[in-house]
């Protein structure tokens, strides 16, 4: 079992090599359910396993010190899988160690599967982009700080709240640090967090953008204060697996490298797919990729557009008085989860597809998941 302060085991959950710490800050009971911040550290293929220490959880100039000292949270912190590159945090093996951390943070400790934040920065940010979206039925909040993607579908985000943290100077010279050249803008450019927030505001995502005025690194002044912003945010999330309005997207991610085929998202759950393809929103960077002048970093922006891919999205929403407002595009038959806290389920619930007319269907009770008691078939 987990004691206060902070604790480092090998290997990471699911994998044979890497490290996860633990930080327990000593307001926390572990007598009684507690909630759990994942967070996905920042850097490159090169960073060592010791990187969610180095950078952020080390007591002396730990980027995330001394604001989870007494945050509501336990933290966990593991090493990213090993990768060549950036988008360690991007391949299905990160998908399966944020599953296993999940589940070993749960064996060393109470914890409430109703507050769990999952977040990263920088290449962490990459992942939080990616698993974020596939992992936001377990999610109490998602926390995407300085990150980037390329194609996605941001209402796999609806009916659990997110909070989109940026530097407004990430690309510029005088941010630079350590690197010979200012930071690119296809690495982590600002563009990336201010399209993510317009589609998001397009599509009546529960949201807060936090835009700083720091650069990339959450250590300088202007992203310690926004952190604070961010846990004290955190602090008022809870999962809701009953929402109002929720959609299945699959594949989903950030596609990059690669979207993830997951059938089942909160209480939707893909039966069989159709033969088509759905339509999915794609960032395009414009201006010079490399700031030098502040002239180049004001020309850095972006554009939306759409592109095509196989794929099947369901979207539900529930109006009440046993009755859900449903589009689906590429869906043969699909499953919808209920519980008493959606409808009354010995009465028929009525199915407003798009496109397709009202359904009317009993639900058939589940014994095996604990969110949910019964459930529709629906065919096309």
């Amino acid at each position: 079992m987990l004691q206060h302060g902070l604790s480092c085991f090998e290997p990471a959950p699911g994998r044979n090599d890497g490290k996860i710490y633990y930080f327990v800050p000593e307001n926390i009971n572990l007598d009684q359910p507690a909630g759990l911040l994942i967070f996905m550290h920042g850097g490159d293929g090169n960073s060592p396993d010791t990187a969610p220490y180095n950078t952020y959880l080390n007591p002396e100039n730990g980027a995330l010190r001394p604001h989870i000292d007494n945050c509501q949270f336990i933290v966990a912190a593991a090493s990213a899988p090993k990768e060549i590159d950036g988008k360690r945090w991007n391949r299905t093996a990160a998908f399966h160690s944020l599953d296993a951390t999940i589940a070993d943070a749960s064996s060393r400790a109470l914890i409430d599967r109703n507050r769990i934040i999952i977040g990263g920065h920088s290449m962490g940010g990459f992942g939080s982009y990616h698993l974020g979206q596939i992992f936001a039925d377990r999610a109490a909040g998602v926390w995407l700080s300085a990150g980037a993607w390329q194609i996605s579908d941001f209402r796999s985000f609806y009916g659990t709240n997110v909070y989109i943290l940026h530097g407004k100077y990430d690309c510029a010279a005088s941010y630079r640090e350590t690197h010979k050249e200012p930071r690119h803008h296809d690495w982590c450019g600002l563009s990336f967090a201010r399209a993510a927030h317009e589609l998001m505001q397009r599509y009546g995502i529960e949201h807060t953008y936090d835009e700083h005025d720091g650069g990339h690194s959450l250590h300088w002044e202007p992203a310690q204060m926004a952190l604070c912003r961010f846990l004290n945010w955190a602090a008022g999330q809870r999962r809701d697996p009953y929402a109002q309005k929720t959609a299945l997207i699959t594949p989903r991610g950030s596609a990059d490298p690669e979207m993830a085929h997951r059938p089942r998202q909160r209480y939707l759950e893909l039966l069989e797919a159709g033969n088509d393809s759905i339509e999915y929103d794609k960032i395009i960077l414009t201006g010079p990729n490399i700031a030098w002048s502040v002239k180049d970093l004001c020309q850095q922006n972006y554009e939306l557009t759409k592109i095509r891919m196989s794929g099947s999205r369901i979207i539900a929403e529930n109006t009440g008085n046993n009755t859900f407002r449903i589009d689906a595009e590429n869906v043969r038959s699909f499953a919808l989860y209920l519980s008493e806290q959606m409808g009354d389920l010995d009465r028929k619930f009525t199915l407003d597809c798009k496109d397709k007319g009202k359904i009317q269907l009993s639900a058939v009770a589940v014994n095996d998941d604990p969110d949910y008691k019964a459930k529709l078939i629906v065919e096309f």
